[in-house]
């Protein structure tokens, strides 16, 4: 039987007794007793892949994004007095250097001093393997911070295949679970992408099945319907956006919507009917949907957004205010103190459409994980002369510098790759910080020399060219695709096709050292363990492949390498528009 947790608001008071860890309080919540049984309104405030991104992000036009003491200041001003509710939609930790170095329990601090309700488990909550008193636990580190966590979590569609071998759930971890807020009893059910084991480490996933997130609410539903809750959410870490994409903060109807929340979406009416907020996350877009009675709300990531939701109770039931959504974009003045710059004095200020002081707690959790560290992450390693950024669509010159990086490490590399959802940030113009390097490889990925055959490096760049995971970033290769190609496939030869299987290779112009690619000749390359464990849908790719090293860290390498250069550089000396690495053109032209 799967276990239930219920959080009550009118629980503080045993706990005061008893010593029990501390459990969300609804500030405001005496203040509006008088109410409740008028149906008083619910104010949800939902973010998703918040990244530990504890450092605001620049803008171009010198303004800033985020950042944990805006973020924190901007929850408690938009959750202000009366019930609220606060949801997370995961991946909350593998971001910033202080709180990677803390294997996560810097976010567990955020999360618990902002009191949040309830959160799901995203595929990165994964990543960081074994843990300070679990050392032997792949998932240890994981484990710890559910532990310490003051607020729930929930997941409904993992599962262990071997309970003896591999425990799970943790404590702390349920299906569902029931809130109490006010007079209303409010239903959370979780669930993560089932590609969770190609987008972290596998084998920090080893022993866990992921079923299909709709079939999993479609189980669950019944028991959770049992508890007669008055409003149903689901949290949803799983892949899927609207087709078209609405603008920010607008409003899309009835959109098309595939992957895992278009199967969510496409569960029977009498299924359905019983969801009345689907909150996703992972692909870190915005957007409102309406698709029938069901609202679909993501927000931006890296707390760079909080969505605000109202409920109100129309004399039959509470239902999700759709004419009063807000998504508040926190854009403001920079705040956060640049390395050896002194600290910004916190004071009022704008913040989108808000105004408030940024949190000195914020910036006090931040100084504490700051002086726990064991490196410099101030330290300046490089520079650059003219901002370099990432593009997942094409050839990107933060995908050069990596994979060149590699061959620079393995001399012996005829080619390297790089997955394009490595790659975390852009880097802006001007001296380059170790931390900037650590957010931009942010993963604890090792890289692998290895030998292959050619012909599974063509299936490699097939399954790249579908644009699936974006374009697999090349050094000493080069190759073609065919942009917004839809030639089914079947790679994996199972009958049927996958978005990634789209065959949308130009397969006569790979080149390798000029010549083409021989798919009966061994090649030796460097790559990141997650690719050649089956990340970003490659399982299967590397049965044959010999692994000759076991290398460093990719961010070290990198460090090393950023290091070793003599000039700055920028996204014009790294990538050249004489012999493009990836070119985009129609496979009936063959490049020159």
């Amino acid at each position: 039987m799967p276990r239930i947790r219920i959080v009550s608001t009118f629980i503080v008071s045993f706990c005061l007794w008893t010593g029990c860890a501390s459990t969300p309080v609804d500030r405001g919540a005496q203040n509006a007793t008088e109410t409740l049984a008028h149906g008083a309104p619910v104010r949800i405030l939902s973010w998703s892949d918040f990244h530990s991104s504890i450092y605001e992000t620049p803008t171009k036009d010198g303004a800033a994004l985020g950042g944990l003491p805006v973020f924190m200041a901007a929850v408690e001003h938009i959750r202000g007095d009366g019930l609220s509710l606060l949801v997370d939609g995961g991946d909350m930790f593998q971001g910033a250097m202080p709180f990677n170095e803390a294997k996560g329990m810097g976010m567990i601090d955020v999360m618990n001093a902002l009191h949040i309700d309830v959160t799901t488990i995203g595929n990165h909550e994964f990543d960081y393997g074994a843990g300070a008193t679990h050392p032997d636990d792949p998932r240890g580190a994981l484990i710890e911070a559910i532990a310490s966590s003051t607020f729930p979590w929930v997941n409904a569609n993992i599962a262990t295949t071997d309970p003896e071998r591999y425990p799970w759930p943790p404590q702390n971890l349920s299906p569902y679970t029931i809130i109490e807020k006010g007079p209303y009893r409010i239903a959370v059910i979780g669930v993560v992408s089932i590609e969770t084991p190609i987008a972290t480490i596998a084998s920090h996933v080893e022993g866990l099945e992921f079923r299909s997130a709709a079939e999993s609410i479609r189980n669950i539903l019944p028991e959770v319907l049992e508890q007669k809750p008055d409003f149903v959410i689901v949290d949803a870490h799983v892949d899927g956006t609207p087709d078209p994409l609405p603008e920010q903060g607008s409003t899309v109807i009835n959109a098309s919507i595939g992957s895992e929340m278009g199967e969510i979406l496409a569960l029977p009416e009498n299924v359905l009917k019983h969801v009345d907020l689907l909150l996703t996350a992972h692909s870190h877009k915005s957007f409102i949907a309406y698709q029938g009675d069901v609202t679909v709300v993501q927000s931006l990531s890296a707390g760079r957004e909080i969505t605000e939701i109202p409920l109100v109770h129309d004399g039959t039931r509470l239902r999700v205010d759709r004419e009063n959504i807000r998504k508040h974009y926190l854009l403001h003045a920079p705040v956060d103190s640049a390395c050896g710059e002194p600290t910004i004095p916190l004071g009022e200020m704008a913040v989108g459409d808000l105004t408030l002081t940024p949190s000195a707690q914020g910036r006090d959790i931040v100084t504490k994980y700051e002086s726990r560290m064991t490196t410099n992450r101030c330290e300046v390693v490089g520079c650059t002369d003219a901002e370099v950024v990432r593009n997942n669509d094409g050839e990107c010159a933060l995908g050069n510098l990596i994979t060149d990086a590699m061959r620079a490490h393995y001399p012996q590399a005829q080619a390297a790759f790089q997955n394009a959802g490595g790659l975390r940030i852009d880097l802006p113009k001007g001296p380059i910080y170790r931390e900037a390097l650590n957010a931009l490889m942010p993963f604890e990925n090792y890289t692998y020399l290895v030998e292959m055959s050619g012909e599974a490096i063509l299936k490699m760049l097939k399954i790249s060219a579908s644009m699936k995971h974006g374009l697999t970033q090349v050094s000493g290769i080069n190759y073609a695709f065919e942009p917004n190609c839809r030639r089914p496939g079947d790679l994996n030869g199972d009958g049927t096709v996958e978005a990634w299987e789209y065959d949308c290779l130009c397969e006569q112009s790979v080149r390798i050292a000029g010549e083409p690619l021989d798919g009966q000749k061994r090649y030796t390359v460097a790559l990141s363990d997650f690719m050649f464990k089956g990340g970003d849908s490659l399982g299967g790719i590397f049965d044959d492949a010999k692994v000759i090293d076991k290398g460093p860290l990719i961010k070290t390498l990198l460090l090393d390498y950023v290091k070793s250069l003599d000039a700055c550089f920028s996204s014009q000396t790294l990538i050249s528009t004489e012999t493009p690495r990836i070119s985009p053109q129609s496979c009936g032209v063959l490049p020159n």
